[in-house]
């Protein structure tokens, strides 16, 4: 028997406390109550199997079952070749496994996945292929070994075989295995080897300074390892190419080298360095390459993204020649891009100070182009402005993006009362080809995810219908008002696809049909049609003629380019309304907004105004008036946003707020002859563009802040030196932001851990470039004193490739601590199932039955306790049985002499009728018991019995035998 908590068994001593608390009370012996002797009996047991249950007791077996958790290492250190060794030896082993016994599977790299639980395997089951994919650029054994502990059951002999080449990078596997020791786990080890090196050279670091100046001379220190003798050639590599190559000597062991360089042009720099032997062996080439980043100070360079053609491919004007020209005037150096050609790589946005969008239609933006962005000024602190158009804001798509997010107005009008009443039909293609995926999504539900933005967009009073279309209409949704706008979004989103190809005709046919019931002023169809299998074209036209006739618009909207494309556009302008073709559908959500807020044409405000001021702001410095504009695209500013310039109809025109550790500026009207063909010949025009964008900046990093980041085992320590004017800063409130080579963010504060130095550590999961934004906390001090820092570091290769030899030591020292073996990969399978270890008891918990048996008693004792019974009243209640059991007995042997008695009387009276069958009435009488009495002569008396007279009436002495007979037979 055993005890979890043995500790509870001291609660036992209330037992005699309660029996000199509720024992019986002192008299006479034949007094006492035996239910109150009973009642304490009860209670005292009940007592002990409370306490016996807290205890937690349980009943103690000997088993001979057997738990396995095999640990395969899984890092970048194992070839492929090792792996299916290591899997092959699993699956055989598991082969040879007793039914009673119990397998499980840890694959690890820097992290340790269970890859098969530890169960039973039923006869003829196979381990299944492996399938987890832990990360790779480390080994941490020693948290395999921890995870497979905590895998194993406490009911079995228990034993870990490790599969690996003992080298591990980060953790502490021998006091892992001292653990394991202590638990009575046995490990046994199994090396898998590496193959072996003739020789090998690799880069062990690469450091260059935080921050150079332009034109600046520095130095880069390379630290490389050789294991024999030879040549090799440096070369260094930046964003533009060869930086510089120069050939070296190496020799056995370490080698240090410093080659100098010259700063360029102002950026956010990476400097590649790569080893290369020239006769000298390497066996892995992994390890040949590392960078470092450094951050060459000089004039900011400004990104202008503007599009140098339309949505059908035609070339456009120029919208930010104008604004360029200006900013490079004032000093700036000025970089010129397409949206096409945008990075989505938020490293590569970290050259540039800020970047200028000029009316950038969200279309040409791909979704990972609008989250760098928004990273970039977020977690990079960098600045964004963004310019307007009939192409941006709300109606160039921005609503419910990145973008939107980082900019300082709301794509939206709020006052309802501006806009006329909207019905809007929306004809979806949902034939077999928008089941394809694109970046793992159904085009479908891209497509659907657009409708809901649209749906989004509407107001109370405005009308959505929502028509799926492949041969026919099918599941039509709508039409769809804000009432029931939950339960329509959730009918969008469960959209699926059909097959065939999208019939036109019917699609508009249906559309004509909802809007014929609307009275709304503005009446929409938007028909998403496949550039390349659009059917029943006949009689669209004449079908969208009369449509228009009615005051109805059609837009088309074609996936990918085909043969159907062009009459696509044909339809739209016959329809008065737009046309757009993308060959991706993750831009359908921003299409399907566009169009929506372009439907209403209050968005596009074509009028003559002139800005008022809202708030003084350093944008406006040294500006006192402005010329007129004629448009621009409504917006509505954001809560913490500051409205610096209002139009004539009190929507935003000039917005800036503080995001994250950066800013951004809108600007709803345009940089053009469109609607600022008053502003462009302006004197103020340079000086108010360079300002806004300036003011992005922020206070550009002043050397106030220098970072750098390091490897240390799993983790990159991210070091802050805070100093200005040859003083510490001390006190201070920091945080970071890491954008990974998955574009992923990690936010985390920095702790001081010295004189003006602040250090953080984070995670790395790939290989790749790292980007670390740093600034003052939100709140905890002015956002332009100059406390921001922009930092790189690169990941060039796995640590797994630091290491040239594995570590065979190590496994044999882990298996001897833990008295388990070394066996061999091609002939240690048969005994990895040996039942050689001491079995482990089992433990059968039985304090559930405890508790019941005390339930099921605690009646019987209230029941003890409200009888008070003593021995007196035993002593009568048994004399009572016995005398109902004699009374019984004696009642029937009563009966039975009686009987008897009768029963003789009958006979003798029967024998003397036989023998007499005429006496004298006399003799007869006395035979019966009854008196003589004179009888006439020849009277016969017969011996029946006279009845007896009636109650109450008396019979007379003197009355005859046959008198009586007589008056009782006539009764």
């Amino acid at each position: 028997m055993n005890f979890t908590t043995p500790a509870a068994l001291f609660l036992l001593i209330i037992l005699p406390l309660a029996y000199l608390m509720v024992r019986p009370a002192k008299g006479r012996p034949d007094r006492q109550p035996y239910s109150g002797r009973l009642g304490l009996v009860l209670r005292l047991f009940i007592l002990a199997l409370l306490v016996f249950s807290l205890a937690g007791t349980q009943l103690v077996r000997a088993v001979d079952d057997l738990a396995v958790v095999f640990l395969v290492d899984a890092s970048d250190s194992m070839s492929s070749d090792d792996l299916a060794r290591a899997e092959s030896f699993v699956r055989e082993a598991v082969a040879d496994m007793r039914p009673n016994d119990r397998a499980g599977v840890i694959l690890f790299g820097a992290n340790a996945l269970v890859e098969q639980p530890v169960r039973l395997f039923g006869p003829g089951e196979e381990l299944p292929s492996f399938a987890s994919q832990p990360q790779r650029m480390q080994t941490d054994l020693a948290e395999a070994m921890r995870l497979g502990l905590a895998l194993m059951p406490p009911d079995a002999a228990r034993r870990l075989v490790i599969l690996s080449d003992g080298a591990e990078t980060t953790g502490d596997s021998i006091e892992a295995a001292r653990l394991a020791a202590a638990a009575g786990v046995s490990i046994d080890t199994i090396y898998l080897d590496r193959p072996a090196s003739t020789g090998e050279i690799l880069l062990h670091d690469v450091r260059a300074p935080a921050r150079v100046r332009q034109g600046e001379t520095f130095r880069l220190d390379i630290v490389a390892e050789s294991t024999i003798a030879g040549d090799a050639v440096i070369r260094i590599l930046d964003d533009t190419g060869l930086v510089r190559e120069e050939p070296v000597s190496l020799r056995p062991g370490i080698n240090n080298f410093v080659v100098r360089l010259q700063a360029g042009e102002a950026a956010f720099r990476r400097y590649q360095v790569v080893l290369s032997p020239v006769n000298a062996p390497d066996s892995v080439v992994q390890n040949n390459s590392l960078a470092a980043f450094t951050e060459i100070v000089g004039q900011p360079r400004v990104l202008v993204v503007a599009a140098g053609v339309d949505a059908r491919g035609q070339p456009i004007a120029d919208e930010a020649a104008q604004l360029a020209q200006s900013l490079a005037a004032s000093g700036l150096l000025i970089d010129r891009v397409t949206p096409q050609a945008l990075s989505p790589v938020t490293a590569d946005l970290a050259d540039f100070a800020a970047i200028v969008l000029v009316n950038v239609n969200a279309r040409d933006l791909a979704p990972r182009k609008m989250e760098a962005l928004q990273a970039y000024v977020r977690d990079l602190g960098g600045g964004l402005v963004a310019v307007g158009g009939p192409d941006s804001y709300g109606v160039g798509g921005y609503f419910g993006t990145p973008l939107e997010d980082a900019l300082p107005v709301d794509m939206q009008i709020h006052d309802q009362d501006r806009f006329p009443e909207v019905s809007m039909v929306m004809v979806l293609d949902r034939s077999g080809s928008m089941a394809q995926e694109e970046g793992g999504v159904p085009k479908i539900r891209l497509a659907a995810e657009g409708a809901v933005r649209a749906l989004e967009l509407l107001n109370d009073f405005d009308e959505l219908t929502i028509i799926p279309v492949d041969e026919s209409p099918n599941a039509v949704i709508g039409p769809v008002t804000a009432g029931n706008r939950d339960e329509a979004v959730d009918l969008i989103r469960r959209m699926s696809a059909g097959g065939g190809g999208i019939f036109v005709r019917a699609g508009l046919e249906a559309a004509a049909d909802s809007l014929a019931e609307s009275d709304n002023l503005v009446r929409h169809i938007i028909v998403l049609a496949d550039g390349a299998d659009s059917e029943q074209k006949e009689g669209v036209p004449e079908l969208i003629e009369q449509l228009t006739a009615d005051g109805v618009t059609v837009s088309m909207v074609s996936i990918g380019t085909g043969p159907d494309t062009q009459w696509l556009q044909e339809m739209a302008e016959l329809g008065n309304g737009r046309f757009h073709v993308t060959d991706e559908a993750a831009n359908l959500p921003q299409i399907f907004t566009q169009e929506t807020l372009a439907i209403r044409r209050n968005y596009v405000i074509e009028e003559r105004f002139f800005p008022t001021l809202a708030v003084s702001h350093p944008i406006l410095t040294g500006i006192a008036e402005t010329p007129p504009l004629y448009g621009y695209i409504g917006t509505s500013a954001k809560t913490t946003a500051h409205t610096v310039l209002l139009t004539h109809l009190q929507d935003p025109l000039l917005a800036a707020w503080q995001y994250g550790l950066g800013r951004s500026v809108a600007w709803t009207s345009d940089a053009t002859g469109r609607w600022a063909r008053d502003w462009v010949p302006w004197d103020g025009y340079a000086p108010f563009w360079n300002q806004i964008v300036r003011w992005t900046f922020g206070a550009r990093p002043d050397g106030a802040l220098e970072a750098t980041i390091r490897l240390d085992g799993e983790q990159a320590v991210l070091t802050v030196e805070a100093r200005r004017d040859d003083e510490f800063l001390n006190d201070l409130s920091l945080t970071a932001n890491v954008i990974g080579p998955d574009g992923r963010t990690q936010a985390f504060d920095l702790q001081q851990t010295g004189l003006g130095r602040y250090e953080a550590s984070f995670s790395p999961q790939a290989e790749g470039v790292y980007v670390a934004g740093i600034g003052l906390r939100e709140g905890s001090g002015a956002a332009g004193d100059g406390l921001r820092a922009t930092t790189g570091w690169v990941l060039g290769y796995s640590p797994e490739y630091a290491a040239l030899e594995g570590d065979p030591a190590r496994l044999a020292s882990i298996a001897e601590l833990t008295s388990g073996r070394v066996l061999d990969a091609g002939s240690g399978t048969a005994s990895v199932f040996d039942h050689d270890l001491a079995a482990a008891p089992a433990f059968q918990p039985i304090w559930p039955w405890l508790v019941l048996i005390a339930t099921l008693l605690l009646p019987v004792d209230v029941a003890a306790r409200r009888l008070a019974l003593t021995r007196h009243d035993w002593t009568r209640a048994w004399e009572r049985i016995r005398k109902y059991e004699s009374g019984i007995r004696n009642e029937e042997k009563s009966v039975g002499s009686e009987r008897t008695e009768g029963m003789q009387r009958l006979l003798r009276a029967k024998e003397q009728r036989q023998g007499d069958t005429r006496r004298p009435a006399s003799e007869e009488a006395r035979s019966l018991g009854t008196a003589t009495l004179p009888v006439a002569p020849g009277d016969t008396v017969t011996a029946e019995e006279p009845p007896e007279a009636p109650a109450g009436q008396d019979e007379s002495p003197d009355e005859t035998l046959a008198a009586r007979l007589r008056r009782r037979r006539n009764l």
